[in-house]
């Protein structure tokens, strides 16, 4: 009896394992952005594309979609870049994130881009006039019961507190890329540990290279610096009245 149940079970297996062979994969071809995914304490979490236009998947409309790919120096490579993806569908489970799909690429290359996602159209985005938080300073988190800032008040210029002391300085913003610096400041003393992270947070202002928009977050990517500082937004850019 006991040789009987194990050999319906072997069957049953072989049987599911030749019916999901012969499932065929679903081939997929995009293009996008190449970002990484960045978790809300600002690491990475692994690679995204944010389409160029929206696709539907089991039902579903998205605008973005989790990559796998095994080269991760083409990947690095690319970052940032417009992309053209080759790959197929997997859906795969996770004990936080559920069921999620995954385009397992089987080739990635640099695209022309033909347009802008909706979403990037649909929400202007300027720094002049904004004033920003420090939530994560380069992967190392930030005081609680101290308040770093950022504020770019006019074209050119920046300024905001560094920790303990207010600092000042030229600011050049350029598409994406930006240039902080060099950078002044007042010469209060406050205690050893608030001072670290001035001294930390003034020197990644002035390796700053590039910045993201990644609502709600204002991302600076420094040079030397892994992770990128983290910012939200304090106040909004003034309204305009004639």
């Amino acid at each position: 009896m006991r040789i009987a149940r194990l050999t319906s079970g072997l069957i049953l297996t072989l049987l599911c394992i030749s019916l999901q062979a012969q499932t065929p994969e679903q081939k997929l071809t995009v293009t996008g952005k190449l970002s990484r995914a960045m978790a809300i304490g600002g690491e990475t979490t692994g690679w995204v594309i944010q389409l160029e236009s929206e696709l539907t998947i089991n039902g579903k409309q998205v605008d973005s979609i989790e990559l796998d790919y095994h080269k991760t120096s083409k990947l690095e490579k690319l970052e940032n870049q417009h992309v053209q993806v080759v790959g197929t569908l997997s859906h795969r489970q996770g004990v936080e994130t559920g069921e999620r799909t995954i385009l397992v690429a089987s080739s990635i290359r640099e695209a022309k881009a033909t347009g802008q996602p909706k979403s990037a159209q649909a929400v202007p985005f300027s720094l002049i006039g904004s004033e920003w938080l420090l939530e994560d300073l380069a992967g190392s988190g930030v005081m609680d019961s101290i308040q770093a800032t950022l504020t770019f008040p006019e074209a050119g210029k920046i300024t905001g507190n560094a920790s303990c002391n207010r600092f000042f300085g030229p600011g050049e913003i350029s598409g994406n890329t930006i240039k902080l610096g060099p950078l002044a400041s007042t010469r209060m003393a406050c205690p050893e540990a608030v001072m670290n992270q001035e001294i930390k947070y003034l020197a990644a202002l002035q390796a700053a290279e590039r910045f993201e928009w990644k609502d709600p977050y204002l991302l600076i990517y420094g040079k030397g610096f892994e992770k990128p500082l983290r910012f939200t937004r304090l106040s909004p850019k003034p309204a305009q009245h004639p």
